[in-house]
């Protein structure tokens, strides 16, 4: 397993054994306890440090953590173990990935890398500093109504992405995969039952994906799925915001299930009557049992929570009524008169005479009648024609009045819809600078973008109007500013075509003239090394004298400066390579070029030495009598443990162990490994951390100066050359057998000790 060390921040890879116990950081020396579990704080999963359990799914605990190659926080999901050897919830869960990183929204969690490390497969994505609309339910009880529709348009927002961009369906909407940002921002979460649609039929029949309380019954029934079964889950949550109680619930899954199928839905403004009317329809057609009475898609639902939350309501639901009408006839009977008391005809003169008058009189009684009725006839007509014109001209004037009501309500409508409004201002704003500054695109093209990122919704047929005109001059100024731009980047791509050719025509001058600069040369070098070869031949004689000489002092003083430093005689060792560096320098500092070339390396190594040894003597001096500067080190010592440097003087360290116990041991007796973490904290207080591998050449350490070294190829290099020399003097020096196999005990398990042994007996035995 590996972990974070807590002292030096850099990662320890331990045995799983290893679990809960202390241990030695080979970083940083410090001793620290290993987590006692592999998904304890500060273990290490892949490219994430875990910090701590944050949350429990269906399919496994989620845990802060820390990316480190992208240093960022992060959460960490881990497949529960119960789960990890179910090929079915193991291929659920990658595909939880998968199907999370196609898709990048605002709204959407962001995943960020899926795979296994050591028998753990884990999920990390993006870390939301918030909490759940589960969380904010269960402290609320009810969400205000603007707060849901914002929450819920913005769900419904990445539903609708989701599902144009991969058909892809969440099957599992509910409060607690809802994640509400510190700014208010919606996220939606756990794509863990997501599925696209094409996948569908390689699921089991009888499979139910969701949550009870906000399952589609479609999903319940096994029918196929699509966004719309997203669109009633949605609404199921909506309900819970707004009403503070499940839309359907029961004492077990089965019962909830039955109620989504059958039971109709109590509308949300009859359990709370804060509900808005239009918020309550909206609720309702989301969770119409028949899909295909409830939104279609996402962008309607977004289309209608947008004029919610404006104030607008949709308008009734219509009803059809016959009015039925009739009218009856009524007819007026005319009754015919005729006169009476006539006098018969046949009578004498008088009466005759009697009768005429009367008959006279009678015909100027019926004629003054006549008049009088004609009179009130024409009267009685006249009256009724008055009536009826009157009635004709009150109604016809209500009609006239109603129709002029009408119209001027009408004209009221469209000047309203003619008013401007923050939109239109704004495009009008983008109008006047487009004709005041025409050739000003990119000022333009930065105002288009300001309008743009105002977030206008349009409603009103003035604003589409001017929606339309501001589309127009945003698609030609950006192609303005963008074929400005191409024209910008082809003047300077002629440019540089140009600079090359000239500066490809000056090199190529310049490369003539190298040439024949460089025959002339050739030709004075020529003569010149036929006047030089004889010098040179004798400088090179010498030169090689010096270097045959100066190869074997070299591996002389090596060995010579190991053996007596085994003897304590550090100060001897460094009188010998001071004389020897000035012997060198002198030969360095020759006229003759050839000497001074083989001389120099030399010198160099000799001064090298010279500061190497310094080094090593301030390393003893605060090791072996560091008690200021090693005091309180922690360090593992034999069947003591861990235990605690209280001094050491002249190599002799005193010790107490964790129950606080006091021992003594020798300095020397320390295994490599805890001898290095003392040597390495004296060397950096001596300011001499670069020397200590020569400080364990030069007495005789081999292997730990080969553990320093691992890293510094120079170094390893001196290392290489030290040992091999002084193997190979000790060797040949050896005065006898006793002598070699004291060498052998003490290095015989040194690749380079068998090498120098196997060489030594190639030159004895030809």
């Amino acid at each position: 397993m590996r972990f974070q060390c807590s002292s030096c921040g850099r990662i320890v890879a331990v045995d799983d054994i290893d679990a809960g116990i202390m241990v030695q950081c080979g970083h940083c020396g410090s001793v620290v306890q290993v987590p006692p579990t592999r998904l304890s704080r500060g273990s290490v999963i892949a490219d994430f440090i875990i910090r701590r359990a944050i949350g429990q799914g269906g399919m496994g605990t989620v845990y802060l953590s820390h990316q480190i190659t992208l240093d960022r926080p992060a959460a960490l999901k881990i497949l529960a173990e119960s789960y990890a050897n179910n090929a079915e919830f193991v291929a659920l869960f990658i595909k939880e990935a998968r199907a999370a990183a196609k898709l990048n929204h605002p709204h959407i969690v962001q995943a960020y890398a899926v795979g296994e490390d050591d028998g753990l497969l884990y999920f990390a994505m993006e870390n939301i500093d918030g909490e759940t609309m589960k969380d904010v339910l269960d402290r609320e009880g009810v969400i205000p109504v603007d707060q849901a529709l914002n929450v819920i348009q913005q769900i419904a927002e990445a539903l609708n992405y989701a599902w144009i961009e991969q058909k892809l369906i969440h099957c599992d909407i509910k409060p607690d995969n809802i994640m509400l940002t510190s700014t208010g921002r919606a996220k939606l979460a756990d794509l863990g039952l997501a599925r696209v649609t094409g996948d569908m039929s390689d699921a089991d029949d009888d499979e139910v994906m969701g949550t009870p309380q906000y399952i589609s019954p479609e999903a319940l029934t096994g029918a196929p799925m699509d966004t719309r079964s997203d669109i009633y889950s949605l609404g199921a949550t909506f309900y819970q915001f707004v009403t503070g109680r499940l839309a359907f619930d029961g004492a077990t899954a089965s019962e909830i299930a039955k109620k989504h199928l059958t039971e109709p839905l109590i509308p949300p403004r009859s359990v709370n009557k804060d509900v808005p009317e239009s918020v309550s329809r909206i609720i309702i057609k989301m969770m119409a049992k028949n899909p295909s009475m409830r939104y279609q898609d996402a962008s309607e639902l977004i289309d209608d929570l947008r004029n919610a939350r404006r104030g607008k309501i949709a308008g009734p639901a219509t009803e059809s009524e016959i009015l039925n009408s009739g009218a009856s006839v009524s007819k007026t009977a005319a009754r015919v008169a005729r006169p009476v008391g006539a006098v018969p005809a046949g009578a004498d003169p008088q009466h005759d005479r009697a009768r005429n008058i009367y008959n006279l009189k009678k015909r100027q009684q019926d004629e003054a009648r006549r008049t009088r009725v004609m009179i009130i006839v024409a009267c009685v007509i006249l009256a009724v024609s008055l009536l009826a014109g009157a009635f004709l001209l009150t109604r016809y004037g209500a009609k006239a009045r109603a129709e002029r009501e009408r119209r001027e309500a009408a004209e009221a409508a469209e000047r309203e819809l003619q008013r401007d409004t923050p939109l239109t201002l704004a495009v009008d704003e983008i109008v006047e600078f487009s004709q005041a500054n025409p050739s000003d695109k990119r000022g333009l093209l930065a105002k288009c973008e300001a309008f743009l990122a105002k977030d206008f919704q349009p409603g009103k047929p003035k604003e589409e109007q001017a929606l339309m005109t501001f589309r127009a001059i945003y698609q030609e100024t950006d192609e303005a500013v963008m074929a400005s731009t191409r024209d910008l980047e082809a003047r300077k791509l002629r440019k540089l075509i140009t600079q090359r050719q000239e500066a490809a025509e000056a090199a190529e001058e310049a490369r003539q003239r190298a040439i024949q600069q460089a025959e002339d040369k050739r030709k004075a070098d020529e003569y010149a090394r036929q006047a030089d070869q004889l010098r040179k031949e004798q400088s090179a004689r010498t030169a090689l004298e010096l270097a045959e000489r100066l190869v074997s002092e070299k591996e002389y003083f090596a060995w010579r400066m190991i053996d007596q430093t085994r003897h304590d005689h550090l100060d001897r060792a460094e009188k010998d390579y001071a004389d020897w560096y000035q012997n060198v320098d002198r030969h360095a500092q020759n006229s003759d070029e050839a000497i001074a070339e083989v001389a120099r390396p030399y010198r160099d190594w000799a001064k090298s030495v010279l500061d190497n040894i310094a080094g090593a003597k301030a390393i003893r001096e605060n090791t072996y009598n560091g008690n200021t500067i090693l005091a309180d080190t922690q360090i593992g010592y034999g069947p003591s443990g861990i235990c605690t440097i209280k001094s050491i003087n002249n190599g002799v360290v005193k010790a107490t162990t964790i129950e606080g116990r006091t021992f003594q041991f020798d300095f020397d007796e320390l295994p490599l490994a805890q001898r290095l973490v003392l040597l390495k904290k004296g060397a950096g207080e001596a300011g001499h951390s670069d020397a200590l591998y020569f400080y364990l050449l030069l007495y005789g350490d081999f292997a730990g100066a080969k553990t320093v070294v691992s890293d510094d190829k120079t170094a390893r290099d001196i290392v290489a050359y030290v040992i091999a020399s002084y193997f190979k003097l000790a060797i040949e020096n050896a005065s006898s057998e006793q002598a070699l196999e004291e060498l052998r005990q003490k290095y015989g398990s040194l690749r380079e000790f068998r090498d120098a042994m196997s060489n030594a007996r190639k030159s004895t035995n030809p």
